[in-house]
């Protein structure tokens, strides 16, 4: 039988077919379905996700017929969620991540009445960044009819697993990324909903991972899979990442590189807080059970593609003309920046470099905080579309200062997914699931010797 790993990113969907010796058979990809009406609004209608997710499990069920899918699991990106009626229709869209209606108002979490501080360690995250707090605050101020119709709230992945197995659930890890949720006790925090006037009746009970669903017959039926077929919760992309690149030949620390930039390793709750603390990382619970990711959090896809906009390149062909060499000057993490760099007269493969240099300090310093625990730095693994560019990878090795390690796959939330399919489906360890969905380092980039004078004098906790 094969396993099929589907990971709902906020520009992609990727879906893993796999056999369950650990074989990767293959990896197809469709543009995650949004709506961009007006400049600024951009969301995520879940009938449209749906169907591209059936399309791919589909198509990809077809390829095995002898050895037919009995397991669905799934990896999903954060804070997207979508007012559902009581017969569980979408009265609107998912505001995505990227959306800057709700971020043009951070002033209704001032509202709430709660310490930024203390929601700060409650939730992990920063009140001003964007969360599905945020976004349900801006439904109730923009929308009160829309709020008042709500029977539930849920993720693109929850809209997904509704339909195919009637699962009413969102794991820990993707809880804890709304910032309605508790990290200490991984439930929906009372206090948060209270100030925000909600109920925790309109947010899916919260369940482990590795929960597993039976397929609704008429699914099965349709997608072509295996006769009782089930499907495997899964966790946030963030977390899948990182486990799906976990290997005993590296540090722990991993770089993601998509539309977010970020370093992240897991631990303990109390070391997550002190990284945290220190350079102004997030903190999310992971997808094993009393472990919590810390990390950085830098928003530059939307950068990149705005440097990119009008080349006959294209991003990716810019992003080969990349020097491997610190040699940029760093600019702004805005559009303002990326915009002024333009118009100055510098090149876009500079004003790329420019904002790779300016994101790489935020990961150096996260990396030095870590290390600061008494914890390895080297080498990171990198994983996510960033790397697959040789230029970028060495860039970004000198402005670490760090080896990278260049992983089998970088496709490390769908392998992470599969890691929490062969826990959930065949009792395996997470130990005994690396083993199983392997991701081993390929090669190593090391940094230049000329390492940017940006990451000196960065103070651990």
């Amino acid at each position: 039988m094969s396993v099929l790993a589907i990971d709902i990113g906020s520009s992609r969907i990727k879906a893993l077919l796999a056999r369950w010796d650990g074989h990767v058979l293959e990896v197809r990809g469709a543009a995650t379905p949004r709506q961009s009406l007006e400049p600024g609004e951009q969301s995520y209608p879940l009938e449209a996700v749906h169907g591209a997710v059936e399309g791919l499990i589909a198509g990809l069920a077809a390829t095995v017929p002898y050895d037919r899918v009995d397991t669905l699991v799934f990896s999903c990106l954060g804070t997207a969620m979508a007012p559902l009626d009581p017969e569980g229709r979408p009265l609107a869209p998912a505001l995505a991540p990227a959306d800057l209606r709700p971020q043009r108002s951070p002033w209704l979490v001032e509202e709430l009445g709660l310490d930024p501080g203390e929601l700060a360690r409650r939730s992990g995250s920063d009140p001003a960044v964007a969360s599905f707090l945020l976004h349900a605050l801006w439904w109730q101020r923009e929308h009160p009819s829309v709020m008042a119709r709500t029977h539930r709230f849920r993720s693109p992945r929850g809209y997904v697993l509704a339909g195919l197995c009637e699962a009413d659930a969102e794991d820990r890890a993707w809880a804890s990324r709304t910032m309605l949720a508790d990290l200490e006790t991984g439930t929906w925090s009372p206090q948060v909903l209270a100030a925000a006037g909600l109920s925790d009746e309109v947010l899916p009970p919260v369940a482990p991972p590795t929960t597993t669903f039976p397929l609704l017959p008429d699914a099965v039926e349709r997608l072509g899979l295996a006769p009782g077929a089930v499907a495997v919760l899964g966790a946030m992309d963030n977390g899948c990442s990182l486990f799906g690149a976990e290997g005993p030949d590296r540090s722990g620390l991993v770089n993601i590189v998509g539309t977010y930039e970020h370093m992240a390793g897991a631990g303990d709750l109390d070391g997550a807080r002190r990284v945290a603390e220190s350079t102004g990382a997030v903190i999310h619970a992971y997808v094993l059970p009393d472990a919590f990711i810390a990390m950085s959090r830098v928003p530059i896809g939307d950068l990149l593609a705005r440097a990119a906009t009008g080349a006959r390149a294209g991003l990716d062909g810019l992003l080969e003309l990349v020097p491997a060499e610190p040699v940029a000057e760093p600019i702004p993490l805005t559009r303002e920046g990326v915009e002024t760099a333009l118009d100055s007269g510098r090149s876009r493969s500079d004003v790329l470099a420019a904002v790779l240099a300016s994101a790489g300090d935020v990961l150096a310093r996260f990396a030095e905080a870590w290390g600061g625990l008494g914890r390895p730095t080297e080498p990171v693994a990198v994983v996510g579309g960033g790397a697959r560019h040789e230029n970028v990878l060495r860039l970004k090795a000198t402005l670490l200062g760090r080896p990278l390690a260049v992983l089998a796959s970088d496709e490390a939330a769908a392998l992470g997914a599969l890691r929490l399919a062969a826990m959930a489906v065949r009792g395996a360890s997470p130990a005994e699931a690396r083993r199983l969905f392997d991701n081993p380092v390929t090669r190593i980039i090391e940094p230049s010797m000329t390492a940017p004078a940006a990451t000196e004098g960065v103070s651990a906790p």
